[in-house]
């Protein structure tokens, strides 16, 4: 049984190792901490992995694992905020003329810049619907919410960063 845990624990690393790294990242905005905010939820999946009810898909799973052990790293921790704009960098990038460059990448810092005033439960339900492409069952699974909860969460924050762009003078056409 231990052999076939180590194979399994071994390919949902390799399947999700990255995308947990960035979740926890956006939580601590440290790439040290994020590593091993991800090496700790992947020990936590090898230890808990007989309470796996497969109910769900394993990629949620791992996913409110590694929620939950961000929230206690931070609520155990003296937290500093950093910006959220360095975990975003790789997807800002773009492949314009200098100037057009500058100003999406402009607008994309201040998107993120406003994604980051949020509160942590309005962030989390946008960045798992928009960044990990979660549906909202999903979303609802990997954190224990109702599926209507998450709907009303995702409509909330959407007009909540609505309001904080258009407050900055900024306006970003679909929020």
């Amino acid at each position: 049984m231990d052999e076939q845990r180590e194979q399994l624990l071994t390919e949902w690393m390799d399947t999700y190792g990255n995308e947990i790294l960035r979740l926890c990242y956006t939580y601590v905005y440290s790439w040290q901490t994020a590593e091993d905010l991800t090496q700790e939820t992947f020990i936590k999946l090898y230890r808990h992995y007989t309470d796996f009810r497969a109910e769900a898909h394993i990629k949620t799973y791992i996913y409110a694992i590694a929620i939950n052990v961000c929230k206690d790293h931070i609520s155990s921790w003296k937290y500093k905020k950093v910006l959220i704009s360095n975990a975003f960098q790789p997807f800002l990038k773009t492949k314009e003329t200098t100037e057009t460059a500058v100003v999406l990448q402009s607008e994309k810092e201040q998107l993120v810049a406003k994604i980051e005033q949020l509160a942590p439960m309005s962030k989390d339900v946008l960045l798992l619907f928009y960044y990990a492409e979660y549906t909202l069952q999903e979303i609802s699974e990997a954190l224990d919410l109702p599926v209507n909860t998450v709907k009303t969460r995702l409509k909330r924050a959407r007009e909540q960063l609505k309001g904080l762009l258009e407050d900055g003078g900024f306006n970003y056409a679909g929020y």
